[in-house]
């Protein structure tokens, strides 16, 4: 039962909630009528009494040093006690006497203004006389062009009476004004930082550019002090009243969308009420300031329609937008209402200014709309994130399982081509010298000290492959380390010297046990042709490394080679072998003897 009262009333809350607010601020405005106690006739002169004349209140004058006003009022014995004295406004200040007691003076403010001030002053017991009373009063708005000398209407009556209203119209005027521009500086102060983050974005310029402009007009209601003469204050708050509705359009223009048919309207009409503004400001009296000032209300009333219709269609898109439409059409009943004050202020009826409520009404909407879509944008973004992170998972496990898949199938492809490595090594090494020698053996025509040799040659070969298999042997100086070891024993045997220059090698970048078998048996070669061959009796074998290149070099101090190598000797085997893993063979010619150098590109260690 509550969802389904709460679900209407969250549907219409837009326009309850603004109704009331509405009703609840006219009903703060209304009063019972005040005529009786109006003071409107009087007598007014220079200060130093000069050009004495009557006067009708309202009194609306050209500016001047000083002026006077001089009012009677006559009062029954029962009517002078518990008095108060309520001026509806003054430009700019003024000096209050009742029957010759000063009771306010000027206010030491130069830029004090009191035209959209209501004024209040209490009237202490024995000031007021039976019989006919004086109210002189002096009014100081200085020679300005721009400025003007104005008194509003004067109320004398009871203070049970007078002075609620009082508090009641400061309550709802002018300290409603210093609320709304505190708010409005508030919300300025949050948007200015935004603005200059985010220069690409006009939406953030545009709602910063119209709480500007309704903190200068919210400051023309709300505080006394005037930095400009009457005049030109005036206009500048009325005109940035109408720039800061006219920023709100373009506001709205951005985030609502274009509304090609109410967009063409915004500029001019704007361009329309500021040459009304201009024209009630510069014509301040006679029939054309009317006319200026009356085209103004109504260019603002149609530009508020224009905000209105923005908004209106975008009531299915956004939750907001009828929120805002109701703040609109309060904006337009409120400003209505402050215009009709002027005429009732006339017959006593003193009321607040209203249009600031509406005006931060808006602006409040305007910001929850604001920071909604930034909430949305980063709601958006983290999504985006979250699904970004979401997917760059899955894509790394999937490169992670495919990492793998192609790690198993290259270590399945390099288990077997080392198998078959090790098939063809065994076929064309040691399996062709067993096969050779199975075949001398079953002939008969093997002697004993060459089956040896043979065999003796085939286990030598056998464990080059077993070397070349091991990791230490991946680093080509301990691959010839081993083969010195297992040739050693061996070598030892016969009248020849062998030293060995390998140790100054660093540590090198591993090799595959195919490169280094080739290397092994290169070397192995060598020293086997040095030893059948040369008749030396020396033979060196020398490793270095230099530029990213190695260079092993076998000599010996024999009969000698030329430098183009013979064929039918294990050369052309050698240099097939070197080759293969990217090297280059040479033989050089000594004196005496020769060197057989092994040029192999080799890196260093990681």
């Amino acid at each position: 039962m509550r969802a389904r009262w709460s679900r209407p009333l969250l549907g219409h809350g837009w326009w309850v909630i603004t109704s009331l607010l509405l009703l609840a601020l006219l009903m703060g405005r209304a009063q019972a009528p005040l005529g009786e106690y109006l003071l409107t006739n009087g007598q007014q002169s220079n200060c130093d009494g000069s050009n004495a004349r009557p006067v009708r209140l309202p009194s609306y004058e050209p500016g001047q040093d000083c002026r006077r006003i001089l009012l009677r009022r006559t009062l029954a014995v029962t009517e002078i006690h518990d008095q108060a004295l309520l001026i509806s406004g003054v430009g700019r200040d003024l000096r209050v006497w009742v029957n010759g007691k000063l009771l306010r003076d000027f206010d030491p403010r130069t830029s004090f203004d009191g035209t959209s001030q209501l004024l209040g002053v209490s009237l202490q017991p024995g000031i007021l006389r039976e019989g006919e009373n004086e109210l002189l009063i002096h009014i100081r708005s200085s020679s300005h062009p721009l400025n003007r000398s104005y008194l509003g209407v004067l109320l004398l009556g009871p203070s049970e009476l007078l002075w609620p209203t009082h508090q009641r119209i400061r309550r709802l005027g002018a300290q409603g004004a210093q609320l709304a521009v505190l708010f409005g500086l508030g919300i300025l102060l949050t948007l200015l930082p935004m603005a200059w983050s985010r220069p690409q974005e006009p939406a953030y310029r545009w709602f910063a550019l119209a709480v500007l402009g309704s903190l200068i007009y919210l400051w023309h209601m709300g505080w006394p002090l005037r930095p400009l003469p009457t005049m030109l204050w005036h206009w500048v708050a009325h005109a940035a009243l109408l720039g800061a509705l006219w920023a709100m359009l373009r506001y709205s223009i951005v985030q609502a969308g274009p509304a090609p048919r109410l967009r063409r309207w915004v500029d001019p009409c704007a361009a329309f009420g500021a040459v009304a503004v201009l024209v009630k400001s510069v014509l301040d009296q006679g029939w054309l300031a009317n006319l200026g000032d009356l085209l103004f209300r109504v260019d603002m009333i149609v530009l508020l329609i224009l905000l209105a219709g923005f908004w209106w269609q975008r009531r299915h898109a956004d939750p907001l937008a009828r929120w805002l439409v109701a703040a609109v059409l309060m904006n337009i009943v409120l400003g209505a209402a402050d215009s009709v004050r002027v005429w009732s202020t006339l017959r006593g009826e003193l009321a607040p200014y209203l249009l600031h409520w509406g005006i931060l009404y808006l602006l409040v909407l305007l910001l929850v709309g604001q920071i909604r879509r930034i909430l949305n944008a980063l709601h958006t973004a983290e999504h985006a994130q979250s699904q970004l992170s979401q997917a760059l998972a899955r894509r790394t496990l999937e490169l992670q399982q495919e990492f793998r898949r192609r790690q198993q199938a290259e270590q399945a492809q390099t288990l077997a081509e080392e198998r078959q490595r090790i098939m063809r090594d065994m076929h064309d090494g040691v399996g062709g010298q067993l096969v050779a020698l199975i075949g001398q053996v079953e002939h008969g025509g093997l002697q004993p000290g060459h089956f040896r040799q043979q065999l003796r040659r085939s286990l030598d070969d056998l464990r080059l492959m077993i070397d070349s298999l091991d990791d230490a042997c991946a680093d080509l100086g301990v691959a010839l380390g081993m083969l010195r070891q297992r040739l050693q024993a061996s070598l030892q045997e016969l009248p020849v010297q062998v030293s060995w220059r390998t140790a100054r090698l660093p540590d090198l970048a591993p090799r595959a046990p195919d490169e280094v078998l080739q290397v092994l048996r290169i070397v192995q070669e060598a020293i086997t042709n040095a030893l059948r061959h040369a008749g030396c009796q020396h033979i060196a074998i020398d490793a270095v490394w230099d530029d990213d290149c190695i260079r092993i070099e076998i000599s010996d101090d024999g009969r000698g080679l030329d430098a183009v190598p013979h064929p039918g000797r294990g050369l052309p085997s050698m240099r097939a072998r070197a080759e293969r893993i990217g090297g280059r063979i040479e033989w050089l010619a000594l004196n005496p003897g020769t060197c057989v150098r092994l040029s192999l590109p080799q890196a260093l260690a990681a």
